[in-house]
């Protein structure tokens, strides 16, 4: 994509956040580093203790307050109509204020950031006079869990990119590595095919540390009759990609197979329940009902799924006490697990787009047991 082609993209996407600010009553939009503020003007950086906030007005305007380290960076990357730059010899929360009062932003309903530095929240706090806040989430959240045709393409590229590293990485495992040495494997072979970096922190967890959901990778050594849970996705020009698969190295035992192939099933009667107009409840149930009448409810003990875009985890969420309704473009995971604690864990992991008529599972990847 161009520059002048992400330029317009952005000017569109404001003029849909301006809209949709109007439709809620929100006079100003305050957004801290974020993908937030990255989905809006095109430029993020890592948070840090300086103030660093871009104010979208209902008008359309967008004002940076920017460190002075930072404006060339504003300049090349973002949308604005004014940078106000600040050194370390001057007060930025002054300069908030200021704009604070230029803008007649006393009383007004300001969305803000939602996760931030609580200096940052403090100059916000302080310079918008008897504001009434709400979560930036609320506006821009309602455009990002919709995809566009062009970021559909970027998932799945990423799903696609992911895919083809676990395929190479899968016929390298063997007993006597640790889990780090096979998640090590897999984060470069991503990089080899072309993800810039994990989406987030993989998770390769073997024998009764596939029974703990969010367990990373350590030094534990592989062995005959482990289960391995692999859940992994890379970034693709700033996209996310997630799935899981489950392996087993070695021969699986009856037990395995029978919780194996309740997931499966699981993971593939929620997948086909997605089309439009179903709520996210729903397809939690689907999966969920599942497991329950197999034996193992107990032992399913997160949400069917999440949202995911630019972060990882967004909305819509999939779980049993969802108000979410599907709509067309948006995308989540579907990812039913059973955990039998001091023993194994299995889980099975696809991303799944709403469409018009149904679903698109953008993971093609085999969910067939694989024994190593």
């Amino acid at each position: 994509m161009s520059n002048a082609d992400k330029m317009g993209n952005l000017t569109s996407r404001k003029v849909r956040i301006t809209e949709l600010m109007k439709e809620k009553g929100v006079k100003a939009l305050v957004l801290s580093p974020s993908m937030n503020l990255l989905y809006t003007t095109g430029f993020n950086t890592f948070p840090g203790e300086r103030l660093l906030a871009a104010i979208l007005d209902d008008s359309g305007e967008i004002v940076f307050i920017a460190p002075r380290m930072y404006e060339q960076e504003v300049k090349e990357k973002a949308i604005f109509d004014r940078i106000i730059s600040w050194d370390d010899s001057q007060d930025p929360g002054d300069i908030l204020k200021s704009l604070c009062i230029e803008k007649g932003y006393t009383g007004v309903t300001a969305a803000i950031e939602d996760t931030m530095w609580f200096s940052a929240f403090e100059k916000i706090y302080s310079s918008f006079k008897q504001a009434k806040f709400i979560k930036a989430s609320g506006v821009i959240g309602e455009l990002r869990k919709y995809k566009t045709a062009d970021e559909a393409d970027k998932m799945r590229k990423s799903s696609e990119l992911a895919e083809q590293a676990l395929g190479r990485v899968i016929p390298l495992i063997k007993a006597g590595m640790k889990e780090i040495e096979v998640r090590d494997l897999l984060e470069t072979e991503m990089k080899k095919q072309g993800l810039m970096s994990p989406s987030f922190e993989t998770i390769i967890g073997s024998g009764s540390n596939s029974a703990l959901p969010h367990y990373t990778a350590g030094d534990k050594v592989l062995k005959d009759g482990d289960s391995i849970v692999i859940d992994f996705g890379g970034m693709y020009q700033g996209y996310c990609s997630d799935m899981t698969r489950t392996v087993m190295l070695g021969k699986a035992t009856p037990e395995y197979r029978e919780v194996y192939e309740t997931v499966r099933e699981a993971q593939r009667r929620a997948a086909e329940a997605v089309k439009p107009g179903m709520k996210a409840s729903e397809i939690d149930a689907a999966a969920r009902n599942h497991i329950t009448e197999k034996g193992y409810g107990e032992y399913f003990i997160h949400r069917t799924g999440h949202g995911i875009g630019m972060e990882v985890h967004e909305e819509p969420y999939i779980s049993d006490i969802s108000k979410a309704v599907l709509e067309p473009g948006m995308v989540f995971s579907i990812e039913p697990g059973i955990y039998l604690p001091g023993k194994f864990g299995v889980r099975i992991e696809d991303l799944v787009m709403v469409t018009e008529t149904g679903v698109e599972v953008l993971n093609k990847y085999t969910k067939e047991l694989i024994e190593i």
